[in-house]
This record gives structure tokens, sequence and C-alpha cells, in this order.
């Protein structure tokens, strides 16, 4: 069901700090036009943490209502309260998103029966949902065996992993047929080598059309055409993980127009020196975009 150049929407904001709907359905636009193949609202990428439930909510409604349709709308809808989870999660349902996507639960470190309980849960919620697993976010790393074991829960369509760990995400392909994201620009291409389906990126927040291309080939088994275009946008994605994501590309956003560069505490610019590296790839491949 989700396939191919997920991007994991930045959530812009204006000068004083609050959402900015007019520039998120920009945003939106801008990924249909570039034929993206969805989008992820209120992850990581788009400061998830820093929002209030109900400015939550209202991203879903006022997506919604942007894209009338036209592209994958999967909600981020994971929390470290199960109970809060599944209220956002129906939300999310009610309001007429596509799918979720649920990050194992952070901060409270649950042992592995605890995690199959939390997604048992949210798969009783009726919607698509794409099991988010990140170790180096959430403070523990699932035995591959018990994220199998949610794998075929019903509801799960798909498992992101961020492991940055090639052998675990080779096991889980033996023990699961649910399709596999990659959560890594820089890992797309072993990881869809092994048959992961497409990825939930950052870098598609600013190149969308041209990272579709990169995903759409590898996707399509021409894997030297594809990994001829990724070393071209490889520095690009490398330097906006600098630091912490999405400090880096919502400076890049900022830098070519796109949107404010504004983000919430705690997370605030990078440093000059990072800053310098983002504007040097962005104006390399702007410029060598331009001249074809």
């Amino acid at each position: 069901m989700f396939k191919g150049s997920l991007v994991a929407l930045i959530t812009p904001f204006t000068k004083d700090g609050e959402v900015d709907f007019r520039a998120m359905c920009d945003l939106i636009e801008w990924h249909i036009e570039s034929k993206t193949d969805g989008i992820v609202l209120c992850g990581t990428t788009g400061e998830a943490p820093t929002l209030s439930h109900e400015e939550t909510v209202k991203i879903f409604k006022e997506a919604v209502l942007c894209a009338k349709g036209r592209i994958p709308l999967i909600a981020g809808t994971g929390s470290n309260h199960t109970a809060h989870a599944f209220e956002l999660t129906l939300k999310a349902k009610e309001i007429g998103c596509d799918g979720a996507l649920v990050i194992v639960p952070y901060y409270n470190r649950p042992t592995p029966e605890g995690v199959f309980q939390h997604y048992q849960v949210l798969s009783k919620a009726g919607l698509p949902m794409i099991v988010y697993h990140h170790p180096t976010r959430i403070g523990i790393k699932l035995p591959v065996k018990a994220l199998a074991r949610i794998a075929e829960l019903p509801n799960v369509a798909a498992i992101k992993d961020a492991t940055a760990d090639l052998d675990y995400a080779i096991e889980l392909t033996q023990l699961t047929e649910k399709p596999l994201l990659s959560g890594d620009d820089t890992l797309v291409v072993p990881l869809m080598a092994i048959g992961a389906v497409g990825v939930v990126s950052i870098v598609a927040n600013l190149i969308p059309k041209e990272w579709r291309s990169v995903v759409a080939l590898l996707a399509a088994d021409e894997v030297a055409e594809g990994r001829e275009l990724f070393h071209r946008y490889y520095p690009l994605v490398k330097s906006l993980v600098i630091e912490t994501n999405p400090m880096g590309i919502k400076y890049a956003m900022g830098a070519v127009g796109k949107c404010s560069s504004r983000m919430r505490l705690p997370l605030v610019e990078p440093l000059e020196t990072t800053q310098e590296k983002i504007l040097t790839q962005v104006k390399l491949l702007y410029n060598e975009m331009s001249a074809t």
C-alpha cells in the first residue's frame, strides 16, 4: 500500500511560531506536482514532539482538505502513551488520512511484550499502520523476532526500519512478508537491494521529483542508473543530517524560499559551519539542475 518516495514533511511555522497552514498546503501541492508517492505528516521531521494535540489534529484536517485525495497522507500518531496514540489514530482515520506512522513507544523503555500489546491496541483503530522502529530515538532495539511478530498484527501495512543495521533488516525480511521502508535516505540503495519497497525521506522535502526518480529506478531494478543518481545527491543528503534532524532540512527549505526556517525550541538553527556545508550542496545541486 505504501511504497516509493514518501516524504517526511516538515511543519512550516510563521515568524511568530504558529503552524503556517498556507505554506504547508503549498508544500503539499508541490509534492503532488512532483509525483511524490506519499506524505507523512507530523513525524520526527515534522517536529511532532513540539506540536500540541490540537495542532496535530488540525494539521491532519488541513492536509486532507488540501490534498483532496490526490496523494496518500500518512498521519504521525505515535506516542509513548498507548491511549493517546489510539485516540490520535482514530481521529486520523475519522478525518480521512490514508494511514498512520506509529513509532515504537519511546522513553518508557517497554519490554517487547509491552510494545506488542501497544500495537495490538492500535491495530484495532482500523487504519493501515506503518510500524516505525528507530532505536536511537526510542531508547530500545527490539529483537528482530519481536518486530516480526508485531508485523503480523491486523492493519500493520509496513515497517519503517531506521536501525542502520543491514543484517537486522535482512533477517526481518526473512521473518515477515510485510513491506519494508527505509528510514534513512543514506541507506536507500542497500535496503531496496534486499527488498525494501521505498523510503520515508528527509531530502525529498527539498528535491521531491529528483529523489522520487532515484527510488523509482531502484524499485524497477535499474540499479546502475539509480545508484548513479543516488551518488549525485548523496553529499546533499549527508549535509542535512550533520546535526539533529530536522534542523538541517528546515534550514535548507528556508534557504531556497519554500518556507520559513523557523523551528520550535529545543531545536535551533544549525551551526554556521553546518549552514555553509548545506548551502554549498544546495547551490551546487540547484545550479546543476538549472543547467540541464
